[in-house]
């Protein structure tokens, strides 16, 4: 049984056209979204809460010795939150792209958190890196309730919403890191594409491209979705071929140029600044080897499990990792091939999700120096968080069987728990 499409909009025939004023208009068009922001406004503030109290008693409780007096401050307390990712985007906030290293760290996250910081009282950066994602996960939440309610009804769109909530890294959402910014500008990206608003698309993926470089699979996307939605007349014009028919597409494919054009204009900046236009791709040098045939990381993740003990530093991190991937990688096939497999107008929500899977193994981490412990594929469990798609098919599991839902619960929020303190302890995380 496949889930069932819900129709974003019902056709209705009267006999005379509805003429409306523009309040109307514009209270018809708000409405669902400010009815997408109720329903997950509780959802945000109680994992904001969850968030702070870990903050409070993880930074006091494991910076002070046991039984002291002595007292902390609250910037110190904060500080805890300034770990790796984070360093970097504020050190590029305040200092711009000097080092060939940082071109790795796409600028709109940088560039709004530099604009927070001049307007919000404290001016600090760490404040203004945390506002920032933790409205773009506001704007994140809301706009994947408004995908998964317009395609597949109203109840999964809660549980979907939830579950990425409360995935074991959701603590990036609540970090000075730039994930929630760029979920929330793909998400929009898809949404205008299912509607067909393809210059609102355009707009959504240059900002995307302007934050993530896997943005430009967009462009892809933007192209299967137009050929989705126009494919009979498309046909009808190839065979035989209507020039003429088919030159009237053009106006509505223009807006996917803006997709790549974020990316250039970020490059142009690296060539002014580094005299490298390519300066984001040659800085994953330090994390990352050169593309490999897409098994080879797993292989490497396997073998690393083999040799070494599954008491050392890596093994954990490895298994956490590949377990991620193949998790997803199941979701991935539950979504094509089983009971609640998504609908066939779905299918370039697939693409996407199958080739951000494949982007995610193509490039293995870097081996450390000889007797240091090397995890092929760094970073997998928080880039999943991207797959928006995946949550939907495990929230339809959940819908459909209690004890799944038991699990994943009883599963994330420990999880979730341990390694937000992981982090703010200024342990490797991800």
């Amino acid at each position: 049984m496949s889930i069932q499409h819900t129709p974003s909009a019902i056709t209705t025939h009267s006999s005379a056209p509805v003429t409306r004023s523009p309040h109307q208009a514009w209270s018809e068009f708000l409405s669902p979204w400010w009815q997408a922001t109720r329903n997950i406004l509780f959802l945000y503030i109680i994992t904001r809460l969850i968030f702070l109290l870990l903050t409070y008693f993880g930074g006091v409780l494991f910076n002070i010795p046991n039984y002291s007096y002595d007292h902390l401050s609250f910037n110190t307390i904060l500080h805890t939150w300034y770990r790796w990712d984070t360093i970097r985007f504020i050190t590029i906030t305040t200092n711009g792209y000097t080092k060939m290293q940082n071109a790795a760290f796409f600028p709109l996250y940088p560039a709004l958190v530099a604009f927070t910081s001049k307007i919000i009282p404290t001016h600090s950066m760490l404040v203004a890196s945390m506002l920032v994602s933790n409205v773009a996960t506001l704007g994140m939440m809301v706009m994947l309730y408004r995908f998964v309610e317009m395609e597949f009804g109203r109840e999964l769109a809660q549980r979907t919403v939830f579950y990425q909530a409360i995935f074991p890294t959701a603590f990036f959402f609540f970090a000075g890191y730039n994930e929630s910014l760029f979920i929330f500008l793909m998400l929009g990206c898809f949404y205008a594409l299912r509607r067909g608003a393809w210059w609102f698309a355009g707009v959504f993926g240059f900002l995307a491209a302007m934050s993530r470089s896997i943005a430009v699979l967009l462009f892809v996307i933007f192209f299967c979705e137009y050929v989705r939605q126009h494919w009979p007349e498309l046909r009808s014009n190839l065979r035989p071929v209507r020039p003429v028919a088919l030159l009237k597409h053009i106006p509505h494919l223009l807006p996917a140029l803006l997709i790549p054009l974020g990316l250039i204009v970020y490059m142009l900046g690296l060539y002014v600044r580094l005299g490298d236009p390519l300066a984001f791709s040659h800085a994953q040098v330090d994390w990352r080897t050169g593309a490999v045939i897409p098994g080879m990381a797993i292989y490497q993740s396997l073998q690393q499990l083999v040799v070494h003990s599954p008491l050392s530093f890596s093994t954990p991190h490895i298994l956490i990792d590949l377990g991620t991937f193949i998790a997803f990688l199941v979701l991935f096939l539950l979504a094509i091939f089983g009971r609640d497999r998504l609908p066939r107008d779905q299918w370039p929500l697939l693409v996407f999700w199958g080739c951000a899977l494949l982007y995610a193994i193509l490039w293995p981490g870097v081996p450390g120096a000889p007797g240091q412990g090397y995890d092929p594929m760094p970073s997998t469990q928080r880039f999943v968080l991207e797959l928006f798609m995946a949550f939907i098919v495990l929230a339809r599991l959940g819908e459909r069987s209690p004890k799944f839902h038991q699990a994943y619960l009883l599963l994330s929020l420990p999880f979730l728990t341990f390694l937000t303190l992981q982090f703010m302890t200024g342990h490797w995380t991800v």
